[in-house]
């Protein structure tokens, strides 16, 4: 009996070797796919952890394989939740178990997949999506299990991004005085989405279009659907967006006129879906007819000083126009009536134009149409035309108003969307911008404020009155330079606005200057020694709330980084080397070991000893300030014998 147990403890332990070495096949693919995977035991214990799961939970693998079991990468109160939820308890606080977590995976022992919180090593959080399997030996027992992890935590945040832009759009299209909708190109015009005005349109609620209790095209005036699907076919077959108008029926009974500008959607050059906007024109239509019966009627109207009014033949000479035009247009009489209506029609309205008089001239009937015309400026004004035409004289009799306002509304609206994306792109830029410059402020006004309170602490009961009297000059000092740093600190950020950044000719030893007297206290404290070689090259122009941040950081770094075996000794040069200048900051301080950090060495909260105030910020402002002005830092450093970091300007 103890033999067969052995025997199948063997069998076991070679069945998870083998469903292991499977998984390590399997784990290249895996971590290129950005997924961490890990195998344990039947006791739960883990056997296997891959590079990607090292990366993703900030263990190493010698940490945990052996040691421990998957439950300590989830959240406790998570895991013991769930488990109670499944079996009903009474809901006592308890310790969450191994089995605990393989419960939720699943009770029916299959593979299982479920979104968990994780928890790294350092504490940290993120959202993930956790596949559980069951591995099983040749007698399909339980010989352990596998865990594979994905980070979803990015796509969690694109995510709430889109349902926030969603939102945004939801409310400015139920707030557009018009239909914004979205169909299927199919007979009945099937809606995917269309906004609440649709009652106010058409007297239905949307629901009854997106149910199809209601069809669209069963709307449309008998008169108008020959002749619009005409136009539909056409402008489709360009696919190009366009306008059409037409009646459609209200519930109530009554006719409207709508305006619907549309534009086809393309699936692998297959037209799926048409979307567009709909907006009520009886008014204008009513408009429209007055102008109709003021051609009908001999232009008895023809002077009124808000319509443009004209004649002209049918090959586009102007014979007569109404004083309107130079009102409108800024062209003086004489100089429409010297040349041809086509001298005046945007570019792009030239072919629709000469359609629709093609129209005119040929079937006599009153028609309306929208094109733009040339104003003296340079500008173009859009009009909504009547036009009605004389077949026996050979002349078209024409009236406008002018809609450029109502045109830049529709243009405004159907951007909306695209305009909401641009403008949220914006505000997270500025959030970023906004988010760096908190950094520069709280990392560069830190070491004054130490300096400050260094220097209060070299007093004590038995100072004298000189000695308060040379603090306090030195703490005026720091005082005024702490003023003018946040001076020239609100004048970067109001600079962050704008698209360059102001350069001035500066002095170096005058920077140097004042950044020593604002560490005078640190630099007491540490005994340190500040010298300087600005001979070669004495001035740069450049920026200097930047400039004065490179000096504070690396001269901070110098006095806070300082060998416990030596007084610190902090050499500042300039000099011109390639035809480029550059500045050199060499000190005798702990070094860094380049091989291990450095990489790392200018990330942002990259540290690199164990000291209490190291943020790992001052580097990186150094290295962003820098680059941002087209220049370059660079640095070489031995442990314990010190650091000198190059600084190339451009």
């Amino acid at each position: 009996m103890q033999q067969r147990s052995v025997h199948d403890k063997t069998q076991q332990e070679k069945s998870i070797q083998v469903q292991a070495e499977t998984l390590r096949f399997q784990e290249s693919l895996l971590n290129a796919a950005g997924l961490a995977i890990l195998t344990t035991n039947a006791a739960g214990i883990i056997v296997t952890f891959c590079r990607t799961a090292e990366k993703l939970l900030g263990y190493a693998a010698e940490e945990v394989v052996g040691k421990v079991a998957p439950i300590i990468f989830h959240d406790a109160n998570e895991i013991t939740g769930r488990a109670n939820e499944i079996f009903k308890t009474d809901g006592k606080t308890r310790e969450p178990t191994f089995e605990d977590f393989f419960t939720t995976a699943d009770r029916a022992q299959t593979e299982n997949r479920n979104e968990w919180t994780c928890v790294r090593k350092d504490g940290s959080r993120f959202s993930a999506v956790v596949i559980v399997a069951y591995l099983r030996d040749a007698d399909a027992n339980i010989a352990g299990f596998a865990e594979i992890i994905k980070d979803i935590s990015h796509q969690n945040e694109v995510r709430e991004q889109t349902i926030l832009s969603e939102k945004k759009f939801a409310l400015l299209a139920e707030n557009i005085p018009g239909v914004i909708y979205l169909c299927h190109d199919d007979e009945y015009y099937t809606m995917v989405y269309l906004n609440d005005y649709i009652k106010v349109l058409t007297g239905y609620p949307a629901n009854d279009f997106l149910t199809g209790a209601v069809k669209f095209p069963d709307l449309v005036h008998p008169e108008e659907r020959d002749r619009i699907y005409e136009v539909i076919r056409k402008r489709h077959d360009e696919r190009k967006s366009f306008q059409l108008r037409y009646r459609i029926r209200h519930a109530s009974g009554s006719w409207r006129w709508i305006n619907e500008t549309r534009v086809a959607v393309y699936e692998e050059d297959q037209r799926t879906m048409l979307e567009g906007f709909l907006q009520d024109i009886t008014a204008e239509k009513e408009a429209e007819e007055n102008l109709q019966k003021m051609a009908e009627e001999n232009l008895r109207f023809f002077n009124n000083p808000v319509n443009l009014n004209a004649v002209s033949d049918f090959k586009g000479k102007l014979h007569r126009i109404s004083p309107s035009w130079t009102h409108t247009l800024g062209w003086k009489l004489e100089e429409l009536n010297e040349k041809h209506i086509w001298d005046f029609i945007h570019p792009d309205d030239v072919e629709r134009t000469r359609d629709e008089l093609e129209y005119i001239t040929e079937s006599g009937a009153v028609h309306t149409f929208e094109n733009r015309l040339a104003c003296k400026d340079g500008s173009y004004r859009w009009l909504l035309w009547g036009l009605a035409s004389d077949l026996q004289t050979q002349l078209i009799y024409g009236s406008a108003i002018d809609i450029s306002v109502r045109k830049k509304s529709e243009e405004l609206i159907l951007n909306s969307k695209s305009n909401l994306e641009g403008i949220t792109l914006q505000l997270q830029e500025r959030n970023r911008r906004l988010d760096e410059f908190a950094h520069i402020i709280s990392h560069n006004l830190r070491s004054p404020v130490n300096n400050i309170q260094a220097l209060i602490n070299l007093l004590d009961d038995k100072s004298e009155i000189s000695d308060y009297k040379l603090i306090f000059d030195k703490l005026k000092n720091v005082s005024k330079n702490l003023g003018e740093t946040m001076n020239e600190l609100m004048d970067t950020l109001k600079a962050k606005t704008q698209p360059q950044v102001d350069l001035t000719e500066i002095r170096f030893k005058e920077v140097l200057d004042k950044v020593v007297q604002s560490l005078e206290g640190e630099l007491i404290m540490a005994q340190a020694s500040v010298t300087f070689d600005f001979n070669e090259a004495p001035s740069i122009r450049y920026s200097k709330p930047y400039l004065e941040s490179i000096f504070q950081n690396l001269l901070t770094n110098a006095i806070k980084y300082k060998s416990p075996n030596r007084t610190p000794l902090i050499h500042f040069s300039a000099g011109s080397v390639d035809s480029h200048l550059e500045l050199k900051v060499t000190d005798n301080g702990q070094g860094i070991d380049m091989d291990k950090f450095g990489d790392k060495l200018f990330g942002l909260h990259k540290t690199f000893h164990e000291h209490q105030e190291a943020r790992g910020v001052g580097l990186f402002l150094v290295k962003t300030q820098i680059e941002a002005l087209g220049g370059s830092i660079a640095v070489t450093s031995e442990v314990d014998k010190g650091t000198t970091f190059t600084i190339r300007f451009n």
